[in-house]
């Protein structure tokens, strides 16, 4: 059950069985599943979209027929009050719920960059880039994607996505970032709201 004032989370593990009861893949999601190129990365997208079904499917009753914003930003048209987000990297996804209030997550698997500080340039808010720019070498990797999960999970949050990158983001937000389990050190994630005050709740499912 959804409680207003909080985001809940959950994490996915895209590789572990099938729970039974899950809803069946929509036609399209069938499709765009099709379009990959391995077996292993077309279950993953299933999974974590038959996770979000599941996940919507307990917080409602309204039909899971979703629409999509200018910008991409899928939303439920039986369903305004409902505001969700889903981010997969290879094995892992986040699910992030929430009542009247906007809502991003994002999660990705740690890997070497060599162009750190210039992809922080680019696309994180001036004042995030500074902050990453003072990171010593050895810690680099890390920070990087636990800055970039933050930056990209409000940029969903707001439904803009890489749009809106390279700018501060204003207003009053609840940012946290989401442990992983065991297993999965090797990913960061974060969750973001656009509402100062919020529980995060976090959930496995």
């Amino acid at each position: 059950m959804l409680i207003p004032g909080q985001v809940t989370v959950w994490r996915v593990r895209l590789d572990d069985p099938q729970p039974d009861g899950f809803p069946t893949p929509s036609a399209g999601e069938e499709a765009r599943a099709d379009r990959f190129h391995t077996a292993s990365v077309r279950q993953r997208y299933l999974r974590a979209h038959r996770a979000l079904r599941a996940i919507l499917a307990r917080v409602t009753g309204a039909p899971l027929d979703f629409a999509a914003t200018e910008k991409g930003k899928p939303y439920l048209p039986a369903a305004p009050e409902l505001r969700f987000s889903l981010s997969r990297s290879h094995g892992m996804a986040l699910i992030g719920v929430a009542l009247e209030v906007d809502v991003g997550v994002d999660v990705e698997r740690l890997r070497p960059i060599t162009e750190y500080r210039d992809i922080a340039e680019r696309f994180f808010p001036p004042s995030e880039a500074v902050a990453f720019a003072e990171t010593p070498p050895a810690a680099r990797e890390r920070e990087f994607f636990r800055r970039w999960t933050r930056v990209e999970a409000m940029l969903k949050a707001r439904g803009v996505g890489l749009y809106g990158a390279g700018v501060e983001l204003e207003g009053d937000w609840t940012t946290g970032e989401i442990d992983m389990v065991d297993g999965y050190e090797s990913y960061t994630g974060a969750v973001a709201a656009a509402c100062g005050g919020m529980r995060v709740m976090v959930e496995d499912l």
